[in-house]
């Protein structure tokens, strides 16, 4: 998932040299999407998701909850002490933060294992669609990306070539 927002300008690179940077286009970030060719699992995948599922299951519960309350405790402690919020705010977002972990965690035991696998493949199927400016479309996975206003940094004094999109297979 990614940390921009959906329709942000964004540069696609295919790769880059020392004098060279080889630009798929401008456009925007439309969000995270199955990419082509998704939802194709096969058996060895579907059991390695499988094996993830059952023994995330397994696991101590109460002493991941334990770690994550103590990771956020010492987050919201750093933000009090940077003056960022008060005590106040930061013991409401710790409340809000338990009673949001408790109902992800209540959604996700009432899912049988099968369920569960599905999602998991689902969410990693899951990549950054971005829409070029001249039309077509490049997967986060097929390069680098950034927001546009990076991008001039980024190149330099660099020549900047534009290519073609990727090619992709049928399958």
């Amino acid at each position: 998932m990614s940390a921009h927002a959906v329709g942000s300008r964004i540069a696609a690179v295919r790769n880059a040299t020392d004098t060279t940077v080889y630009l798929y286009g401008r456009g925007v970030y439309s969000g995270d999407h199955p990419r082509p060719g998704s939802g194709n699992w096969d058996e060895k995948t579907i059991a390695m998701a499988r094996r993830v599922v059952e023994d995330g299951n397994r696991e101590d519960k109460e002493a991941l909850r334990a770690a994550d309350d103590a990771w956020m405790v010492r987050k919201l402690a750093e933000t009090v002490e940077a003056g960022k919020r008060t005590q106040t705010e930061a013991d409401r977002e710790l409340a809000e933060y338990r009673r949001l972990r408790l109902e992800r965690e209540a959604r996700q035991a009432a899912k049988s294992v099968d369920e569960q696998v599905h999602e998991l493949l689902t969410g990693m199927d899951l990549n950054p669609r971005l829409d070029l400016d001249g039309g077509g479309t490049v997967w986060g996975c097929e390069c680098w990306w950034m927001p546009e206003v990076e991008f001039d940094k980024f190149a330099g004094s660099r020549t900047v070539v534009l290519v073609p999109e990727p090619e992709r297979s049928a399958s």
